[in-house]
């Protein structure tokens, strides 16, 4: 099960996801947060991947498209991901801090 908690707080659009993030679980949710990404002009978007219990391959992909869409529309993306493994299997290059709250 995958539960995506989102919120918009002091220009920052935070991205939470809970529990195990693979090819069964992601679709409904996931596809609205790439319409809001879409829809909505955020600066920075934060990815907290604190909470995942599990990811696959298609998990990856979903993060890897986030990161494409937030290039497309011209937004910051901060992974936060205390492990540093999501980071370093989608884009070495983008930042990274362990605590989602160290962006404010």
């Amino acid at each position: 099960m995958l539960n995506i908690n989102f919120e918009f707080r002091k220009g920052v659009f935070f991205i939470r996801l809970i529990g195990d993030l693979n090819k069964k679980t992601y679709n409904a949710k996931g596809n609205e947060i790439y319409e809001m990404i879409r829809e909505n002009k955020f600066k920075y978007i934060v990815i907290n991947t604190n909470y995942l219990k599990t990811i696959d391959i298609t998990g990856i992909a979903y993060l890897a498209n986030i990161c494409n869409l937030t290039k497309e529309n011209n937004c910051n993306l901060i992974i936060c991901d205390k492990f540093k493994i999501i980071r370093n299997l989608i884009n070495k290059n983008i930042p990274n801090i362990d605590d989602e709250l160290e962006v404010l």
